[in-house]
Order: structure tokens, then sequence, then C-alpha cells
């Protein structure tokens, strides 16, 4: 205000200074500083800091000191990321593992346990000592983790070293002593847990573990006694009824295989007493509380890993499933630790490999009688990591999931939905082999498990022609209509079937997932032809495309319900398009008001270049300068595209085009000129494509005059109408007030969501419109 004035004063003369700054109070510093700050404010800055950090801090001043040392809280929530104990820095573990640090404690467990990273003789004098440190923090790991599944068992399962002491055998002992003294419920299940897989040990006993872990409120316990007391009984409707009302009682301590066995019950038809729509709530409750992953944001804010090295990652541990015959179920759950990892763990490239075995050793320990020793899964990564680096990463997955091992993933709904659709065995190997396909793909994490899973049992409904493609069973169940996994299914067929695998750096295509089910016990579903793009619209009502913005959205049959996604971030169609306008070194059709054909574009952000490609690079047409001389399509070879015009009068230019394109999608692959109303429920021949990895446009109306740049091989045979000549079936009349009215009686849409596209090895055909288009044109 005292400005104002000031500059009010000097209207009347504007060739005077003004000396704005003597009119201001001069700025000072703020009396505020760290020391002022109360200490709450203090604690909740350095809550959550590294061990490093904190030391560092505590070195700085007395106050910062004491602080450190008298706050428990600091203490409890420490990182200890990257950190391992050692000689050094065990004191620092130790003081946070009394206060309550259940990092630190699992990092310590099974240091002292497998002897890594602390002193030890060759003797095996210290081996009952570190083994009885072992099982004392895993007792107090149990208790400070009520909430989570009991896991520490999985260290210390059979088999046992039979050459003198063993560490685990002293934790299992001390165990059993441990819950003589104290009743702890998790403790009651390691100990159950390890006496099962002891196949000489009586049930009595380990049923016995397991009643009491039971009465001690333990949903885990109680699960496993109630199959211990139904396993292998022949049971009347009678018994049954019983049981599946015992186990509907059990799913309220939250357990989650007693709900996921509860759910299958119900699928076929058991519902224990309650009506149809009591059990459909239960499942779909179940099914509505799974959320997206979103994997695909780890790649995005790393500088180091990328999502083909994820892909790479995915498609050995299928091999190394296949290799040692675990189930479905390892790998999701291998895969699901790796993502959760990688999303609260920063990774180096070169550890991702250790990342996935290790993963991959816990799950077997976890889920199946068969498992991955240490030394095994170092030589299965060809001896790159050592024994001591796959136990180290163990303790890190374990304690950065703080023990979290089993979460929900797809092929449990997948095996749910299955049996609520009656689907036989090869149609449920294909919905597997397809839901297993989908793990490669870390974009499909911006789904949840939910919507994959029944995007996956559609997808294998729609290819082995049955009947109704989604049944009001399982609208009732999963509380989904057709229209709310649509947007999903096309993602998953097109990123699954229509584009490439990707190629490693030896340029070997990584098809682990295709390979493993072209075996006879899964009827080779994998060698199933698979549906075009045209097929699938017509199959899911999908009747017309309509191109809003950067987004393609699909209209429905069912026009009068509105059908909505997410709303998405636009892009803009920047950076290829305003190169192409600048490139001068070839010729093209110059054709205004004409849009791209709305029958391909998917509206994934795949089917738009990167920033740091162009559609057609200048170096590709420096052979192809004698077109400017004349064009012979004799002289074009099978890779090279065949331009051939057709005959035309001085008022219609009539052209014919036939683009085939090969192992790319009919999505992501090319722009063609289409009139807005183009529909799919259109007579289209193209029939089942001749493999996953290609598809025809033989019957589309379309054209194309500018051919995005792709590793996937074009071929061009003749050149089709651009203003088609009205007699011609295949003919059409583009008509941008046809293209308005089509806009604006589109009711019923939904968005097709981004997906980024995969570069692939391999040239481009690149193409040129020569001297003799253009006369023909004129």
């Amino acid at each position: 205000m005292k400005v104002l004035n000031a500059l009010s004063k000097f209207q009347k003369s504007p060739n005077t200074f003004i000396p704005v700054h003597m009119h201001l109070r001069p700025r000072t510093r703020s009396q505020m500083t760290i020391w002022n700050l109360p200490e709450e404010l203090l604690l909740y800055i350095i809550k959550g800091l590294h061990i490093r950090d904190v030391l560092n801090l505590r070195a700085v001043h007395p106050y910062f000191k004491d602080l450190i040392e008298n706050s428990s809280v600091i203490w409890n929530s420490t990182s200890f990321q990257d950190e391992w104990p050692s000689l050094k820095n065990i004191p620092h573990f130790e003081k946070a593992g009394d206060l309550g640090n259940l990092e630190a404690l699992i990092k310590m467990a099974i240091a002292y346990l497998y002897n890594e990273g602390l002193p030890t003789d060759l003797e095996g004098k210290k081996t009952i000592n570190n083994g009885e440190k072992a099982a004392d923090i895993f007792c107090r790991i149990e208790g400070l983790s009520p909430n989570t599944d009991p896991f520490t068992w999985l260290f210390i399962r059979p088999p046992w070293s039979v050459n003198g002491a063993c560490c685990k055998e002293c934790v299992f002992k001390y165990m059993k002593d441990f819950i003589k003294t104290t009743k702890d419920k998790n403790i009651h299940v390691c100990v159950a847990r390890t006496l099962m897989l002891l196949e000489s040990e009586d049930k009595t006993e380990i049923c016995q573990y397991l009643k009491d872990g039971a009465e001690l409120g333990s949903g885990v316990a109680a699960f496993m006694f109630w199959q211990q007391k139904y396993d292998k009984m022949v049971m009347d409707k009678g018994t049954e009824l019983t049981s599946i009302r015992e186990l509907r009682d059990l799913t309220s301590l939250g357990y989650l295989e007693a709900k996921l066995t509860l759910c299958k019950y119900y699928a076929h038809g058991k519902y224990g007493g309650l009506s149809q729509h009591q059990a459909a709530i239960f499942v779909k409750d179940l099914v509505q509380t799974t959320s997206p992953t979103n994997t695909q944001d780890c790649f995005q804010t790393s500088q180091e890993l990328t999502q083909s090295m994820r892909y790479i990652l995915v498609d050995w541990l299928v091999e190394v499933a296949g290799m040692k015959d675990f189930s479905s179920h390892t790998l999701h759950v291998a895969v699901s630790m790796v993502d959760r990892f990688l999303k609260v763990h920063k990774t180096s490239r070169s550890k991702l490999q250790l990342l996935g075995v290790a993963a991959m050793l816990l799950c077997s320990r976890y889920l199946g009688k068969d498992i991955i020793t240490i030394r095994e899964a170092a030589w299965l990564t060809d001896s790159t990591y050592k024994y001591e680096d796959i136990v180290r990463m163990m303790g890190e997955i374990a304690a950065t999931l703080k023990g979290n091992i089993r979460t929900i993933t797809s092929i449990d709904l997948v095996e749910i939905f299955c049996i609520l659709c009656d689907l036989d065995k090869k149609s449920c190997y294909l919905a597997e082999y397809i839901c297993e396909l989908c793990l490669l793909q870390a974009e499909m994490g911006q789904y949840s498990p939910a919507e994959i899973a029944a995007s996956c049992v559609l997808l294998a409904r729609v290819l082995m022609k049955h009947e109704n493609a989604w049944p009001s069973k399982m609208s009732l169940f999963t509380g989904y209509k057709i229209e709310d996994i649509s947007r999903c299914a096309f993602h998953l067929h097109e990123k699954c079937f229509l584009e490439g695998s990707v190629v490693d750096h030896r340029d070997v295509k990584l098809q682990s997932v295709k390979l493993r089910y072209a075996e006879e016990k899964f009827y080779k579903v994998s060698e199933i032809q698979i549906m075009s793009y045209e097929e699938l619209c017509i199959m899911l009502g999908v009747t017309e495309h309509i191109l809003q913005g950067c987004d393609v959205r699909v209209k429905f049959k069912n026009d009068d319900e509105l059908i909505l996604s997410p709303s998405r971030k636009k892009r803009k169609y920047d950076k290829p398009y305003s190169r192409m306008r600048e490139r001068r070194t070839f010729n093209s059709l110059t054709m205004e008001g004409v849009r791209p054909h709305d029958s391909v574009l998917s509206g994934y952000d795949g089917d738009k270049e990167d920033a740091d490609e162009s559609f057609i690079e200048e170096e590709e047409f420096s052979d192809c300068s004698k077109l400017d001389e004349g064009f012979d399509a004799s002289s074009c070879s099978e890779e090279e595209s065949v331009i051939q015009p057709t005959s035309a009068s001085k008022n219609v230019k009539t052209m014919t085009l036939n683009i085939s394109f090969m192992n790319t999608s009919p999505l992501a692959s090319g722009f063609s000129l289409v009139t807005p109303g183009y529909s799919c429920d259109k007579d289209l021949t193209s029939g089942l494509a001749s493999s996953p990895m290609s598809s025809t446009l033989e019957d589309c109306p379309s054209t194309s005059s500018v051919i995005p740049k792709s590793s996937s091989l074009c071929k061009l045979e003749h050149l089709p109408s651009l203003c088609a000549d009205s007699t011609s079936d295949s003919d059409f009349e583009f008509s941008p007030s046809k293209y308005s009215d089509k806009r604006k009686s589109a009711t019923s849409h939904m968005t097709l969501r981004g997906s980024r596209k995969r570069r692939q090895g391999g040239s481009c055909c690149a193409l040129v419109l020569h001297h003799n288009l253009r006369q023909h044109n004129q």
C-alpha cells in the first residue's frame, strides 16, 4: 500500500525517478531455526530416515544425539534398506530390534540362521548358539506381526542337514519349547507346518497344535485344522453342509485361503443353506476388494529399469517354473512379490535376476512341497550370484514386504470364474494361458486382478465360440457387466496376441509361456488360432468406433446405458505429425479433411510413436530415389511394397489398396482413411488370423499415405481408392457431415486405456508414392 501511495505522487511527472526500495521495509531473516522447532516435529522429520542418515545426524550436535538415543519412535521406524548385519553395525540392528523394528529383526534372524555376515567357525561350536538367537528373534517377529500370516517357518522347513548339528533344527526345537510357556498363535502354526513336512510325524500332534492355535484366534490355524478334519473324508450331504457352515464361520477371521475355498464351494452351487443371492454377495465383495497393482509406475520413475527388462525376467521365471513343475499359483505369487518389492525398493539392473530367483525360492517354500534350494537358485542364474547373495536377497525381500508373502492374484479368481461359467478343461487352460501371458505385461497393472481374471475368462469363452460370452450368473457373482471389462479385454487381446514378443540380446523371441502351454497336458491351447480384432468387436457387441481427441471410444449396442471409463490425460498429436509436415525428401498425396481409420486406432499410447522417433527416417529413402525416374512393380521383392495404380477417369480417381501387416496388430500398425460411420457389424471376411502374431485387413476399406515407423514388415499389394466409385461394393465416399452426425449420435461409449508400445528389432519398409501416382492423381 505504501508503494502505491508513493507512485501516485509521481503520476504527474513521469520523468521523475521513483525510488521504490526506499518506501519498502528492509527484508529481515526469520528468527526461527531448527533449534526452535518443537521436539514432536523433529521426531516426525527424523522418523523413517535411513540408518546412515540417522547416525550422521546424531554426530552433528549433542542435542540430536540425546534426542535420537532416547527416542524409541525413531529406532522403531528407521530404515535398514540394503544394509546387512555385520560386526560393525550389529549394535544398531540389536537396538532397533529391541525397540520393535521388524525389518532389523528379520535380517538379524536370517543372518544368524545362515551364519551370513556374522562371525562363525568351521567346527560348528556356535551353531547351537546362533540357532537359539535366530529362534528367539523369529518368535519376536511373529509376535510383532499379528495381522500377517505366519511366515518364519519357511526359513526352517525341512529338509535339514544330516551332517551334525543344524541351525534349522535348533530353531524348531526352541519353538516347540517356547509355546509350552508362552501362548502364541503364530508359533503354533509354524510348528504345525514344520511337522506336516516331516512325513514321519503323527497327525494327532499336528491337529493338537492347530487346535490350540485356533483357540487362540488364529485364522490360519483354524482353516488348517478344518482341512485336517475333513481331508480325504467321504462326506454325505449332511456332513458337507456342516463343513461349509464351519468354513463360513472361519472366513470371519480374515484368512485369504479360507475365503477362496468358500468361494469355490459357492461357485459349484454348494451354498451351505444360503440362497444364491447371499452367496453371490460374498463372492462379489471379495472380487470388488481387489485393487490395481499399478506395476507400470515402477518403470516410469526408474532411470535404470524398463518394462522390457521385467518382461525378460518374468519369461525366465516361467521357464524356471516349468522346469521345476511349479504350479501357476507359485509363479503368480512370485511375480507379485517382485512387483511389490520394486514399488518400494530401488533396485539396480544388475540385481533384477537375483530378485526374481529369490522371490521364486521364497514362494516355492511357502506354497509347495517341492522347493528350490539356495545353491540350486545360484546355479539357475549360471553362477552369476553366490550363495550369500541369495541369502541376503531373501532377507531383503522378507524385510521389505514385512513378511506379507501371500496376496490375492488373478489366477486365484480365474479358477473361481471358470467354475462359475462351468467351463471345460480346455477352456480353463486357455483362460489360465491368457492370464499367464498377462503377467509379462507390466502395463496391465493398471487393472485390478479381478478385472484381469474376468477379461481372461471372457476372452477364453469368445475364442472357444461359447454361445453366451458373459452369462448373467457371472454378472451376479462378480458385479461386472460385459461393458465393464470390455476395455480390459481389448487391451489384453492386443498386448498378448496381436503384438510381437520381446526379443532378447541374442535375437531370440521370448515365448516361454507359449511353449509351456503347447504341451499335451494343457491341450495345446497356445496353438489355438486367435480371433481378429474385427471379429472380437462383433462378439463383444461393439458396433462402431468414434474418434474423440486422441482416445478411441467404442460404441456398444446398448445405447440406452452410458459406459464411460475414468478420465485419462489427453495427449496431443504433436511431434510425429509436425515432423511429417516438415519432410520434403519424399512426395505423398495431400488429402484434406480425412481422418485416420477408426477401426485400426486403438487409443493406446503405443499407437503414437515416442518423442524420439519419427514415422520414416530420411536415411531409409536413400535407395529409393530411383522411384522418381520410374517405377516397376516387378522389381520389388516380397519384403518390399508393391504399388499398382489402376486406371481412373479424369473426374474420379479410383485406386485399390490391400495392406497386410506382419508381426503387428491392426490396432497399432497404421493409419487408414475411412468414413467415421464404419461399423463393426459389417460383413467381415478376415476370419481367423493365421497366427497370433499376424492379422489381415483385406476387407477394411482404408487407404494410407503415411505409414508409421515400425519394426514389423509392411506389404502393399495394390492401392485402394481414395475417392471411391459408388458402383463398387468395397468403395466408399468420405463425408464430413456424415462424420459429424455420427459423433453427435454416440451416446454409449468407453475409452480404451493407453499403453506404451514396445520397440521391436528389425527393419521397416520405407514407402514412397512416386511421380507416376502424382501424375495419375492429376
